[in-house]
């Protein structure tokens, strides 16, 4: 499993000074970079996925470009928006 200083370090490597200081660790901050891959063109959502569990909590974040859907699970939020944001950066980077 990823830890927030690694996939901080690969946010940066994507978007260096445009990342949110706190953003995989904050759930404000996350959804600071879910708003820059809005600015970039993706559509995104933030479910809770146990929505009925009083006794726990899951997040799914998801960004869609055209046919393309980048998603995550975690009972982290933060977690879970950077995650994906992060695997819709690299198809990006990638010509997907």
């Amino acid at each position: 499993m990823i830890t927030h200083e690694e996939l901080h370090a690969a946010l940066f490597a994507v978007l260096g000074q445009e990342l949110p200081d706190q953003a995989t660790r904050h759930v404000n901050e996350a959804l600071r970079l879910a708003g820059i891959l809005e600015q970039r063109g993706f559509e995104f959502r933030l479910l809770d996925a146990r929505p009925k569990d009083p006794h726990s909590t899951l997040w799914k974040a998801m960004f869609s470009k055209e046919s393309d859907l980048f998603h995550s699970e975690n009972t982290d939020a933060a977690l879970a928006i950077g995650i994906a944001a992060l695997e819709a950066l690299q198809a990006e980077s990638a010509g997907r």
